[in-house]
């Protein structure tokens, strides 16, 4: 399989975030796609990933979120695994690859555990962001982005907000000794500004 599959994959999301144009969507954007792509790479090189392992990786990185351009949020991740499994099959046709980044990507749903070390790797890119001073900037994004969906005040936000950071977990070693403090650090802020 040749390196043109990354440049491939790259450009094909690009394109379909580009082509369906979604204006209420301020989190789950192009940006935080290439985002998790470049924290999927980071966490992915602290481990012995084949180079079968790190394509699963990175493909499942492109493709976690594209879902969100053409299904509600509680079926994305269903429809991003539908849209990568389109894609690979016209160009990639390898069942088995296939289905390592399918479960890579259903990983990423909420309230699923991540069965293995590639699951886990994803799950982490995916919201390495908690742990870190960008946090507050993208929990704003969120909340935009799901304030057409739900009339919440900025208490009730914060107190849902406070319940998934204490609920959220990051499953490697790498991220946990990276991140885990600087989430918790986010959890005390949000604390104080609840009480």
């Amino acid at each position: 399989m040749s390196n043109n599959i990354y440049k491939q994959v790259a450009d094909h999301v690009s394109n379909l975030f580009s082509s369906n144009p979604k204006p209420k969507l301020y989190f789950h954007t192009e940006e935080h796609t290439t985002n998790t792509v470049k924290r999927a790479e980071e966490i992915a090189s602290h481990y012995n990933l084949s180079e079968k392992d790190k394509l699963a990786v990175y493909i499942a990185a492109w493709f976690h979120d594209t879902g969100h351009l053409f299904a509600p949020p509680e079926t994305h991740e269903e429809k991003s695994a539908e849209q990568m499994r389109a894609f690979m099959q016209e160009n990639h046709p390898e069942e088995e690859l296939i289905k390592t980044i399918e479960g890579c990507i259903m990983a990423t749903k909420r309230n699923t555990e991540p069965a293995n070390l590639l699951q886990q790797i994803v799950c982490d890119a995916d919201t390495y962001h908690l742990g870190t001073k960008d946090f507050k900037k993208t929990n704003k994004l969120v909340r935009k982005e799901m304030s057409d969906k739900n009339e919440m005040t900025k208490i009730e936000w914060d107190v849902r907000t406070l319940e998934f950071l204490e609920k959220h977990k990051y499953y490697t070693s790498y991220c946990m000794e990276l991140l885990e403090k600087g989430k918790q650090e986010n959890i005390e802020r949000l604390r104080e500004k609840i009480i």
